[in-house]
C-alpha cells in the first residue's frame, strides 16, 4: 500500500513539471526564451514584429523627398535588424537585413548631396542623396533585397516559415520600389490617353 502510495506521488510530480519546447518543435511559435534566459528562440510576435517595420516604416519613407528616402529606407533596415540581436535563430535574418541596410549605407555615403541639408523629423536625420544618382541607388538597392531574400529562402527548415515570411516583407518592398519608378511613365501614358479623348 505505500509502495503504491509513493509511486503516485512521483508520478503527480513529473506531471507538475514544466515542460520546454525546443526550437525546432513546431517553429518555435509559442517560445520565445532560449538556453539561459536568453530569447534567441522563434516566434511569431519577433517574426511580426520584424515585418511590421519593414512594411510600415518602408512605407513611411515615401514621405520625405526623393533625395533622403535612400537614408530613411537604410534606418528601416537597421532598426529591423537590432531587434534581431541576442537571438540566435534569427542569426541567419539578421545578416539578411544587415546586407542591405550596409548597400544602402555605402550608396548614401558615396552619392551624398553636399548642396542640400539634413533633414530632421522628430528624433531621426536623413542625409540626401543627389538626384541624379537615384536610379543607380535603386538598382543597387534591389539586387542587394534580392540577394537578402535569397538568404531567408535558403534558411534551415525549422526557420523557414518565419525567414519566408521575412522576405515576404522584402519582397513587398522591392515591388514598392520598382511601382515608384513606373508611376511617372503611367503617369504620362495616362494624361497622354486623356488628351486624345478630350480631342475626339
Amino acid at each position: 500500500m505505500f509502495t503504491r502510495f509513493l509511486s503516485l506521488c512521483l508520478i503527480l510530480s513529473l506531471l507538475a513539471l514544466p515542460s520546454f519546447a525546443s526550437e525546432s518543435g513546431g517553429g518555435g511559435d509559442n517560445n520565445d526564451q532560449g538556453d539561459f534566459g536568453g530569447t534567441t528562440g522563434l516566434s511569431d510576435r519577433t517574426t511580426r514584429a520584424i515585418i511590421k517595420i519593414l512594411t510600415r516604416d518602408f512605407r513611411r519613407c515615401q514621405n520625405e523627398r526623393k533625395i533622403y528616402r535612400w537614408d530613411c529606407y537604410r534606418q528601416v533596415y537597421r532598426h529591423a535588424g537590432s531587434q534581431l540581436n541576442g537571438r540566435s535563430s534569427y542569426a541567419g535574418a539578421q545578416d539578411a537585413l544587415q546586407r542591405v541596410e550596409q548597400v544602402l549605407d555605402a550608396a548614401v555615403t558615396r552619392h551624398r548631396d553636399p548642396t542640400q541639408p539634413t533633414k530632421r523629423r522628430m528624433l531621426q536625420t536623413y542625409a540626401p542623396v543627389k538626384p541624379e544618382a537615384i536610379p543607380q541607388i535603386r538598382a543597387q538597392t534591389e539586387r542587394a533585397m534580392k540577394q537578402a531574400q535569397t538568404m531567408l529562402l535558403r534558411a534551415p527548415p525549422h526557420t523557414l516559415t518565419h525567414y519566408t515570411r521575412i522576405a515576404q516583407a522584402i519582397d513587398s518592398n522591392k515591388v514598392l520600389l520598382r511601382s515608384l519608378l513606373m508611376m511617372p511613365g503611367r503617369l504620362f501614358r495616362l494624361a497622354a490617353v486623356l488628351v486624345s479623348r478630350a480631342t475626339l
